[in-house]
């Protein structure tokens, strides 16, 4: 079993990003998903959608700003928590 990383920067892709996490679990991976930038618009609705097929974190620094805190489900954390997932993961994909 391999490990997906996603690192979600924009609020466009949601359905992509539910999408790959539930094919990726259907085919046995674990999945990690990052979130920074506008990215961290979609945490409440992947938290939703996805939260409990994938390991949800996003940067407190990038949310903050845009409004999102203290979403249910998903890590606040820092760039630390983006490395972590990269480091861990066989592969990532960027949205």
């Amino acid at each position: 079993m391999s490990k997906l990383g996603i690192l979600v920067n924009t609020d466009k892709y949601r359905e992509d990003v539910a999408g790959i996490v539930k094919a990726a679990k259907e085919k046995g991976h674990d999945v990690s998903i990052f979130m920074m930038d506008d990215g961290t618009l979609l945490a409440a609705d992947l938290c939703g959608d996805v939260g409990d097929a994938a390991e949800l974190a996003y940067c407190d620094h990038s949310a903050e700003p845009r409004g999102v805190k203290d979403v249910e489900g998903a890590t606040a954390g820092s760039q630390f928590q983006n490395a972590v997932m990269v480091h861990e993961s066989d592969k990532v994909v960027v949205f």
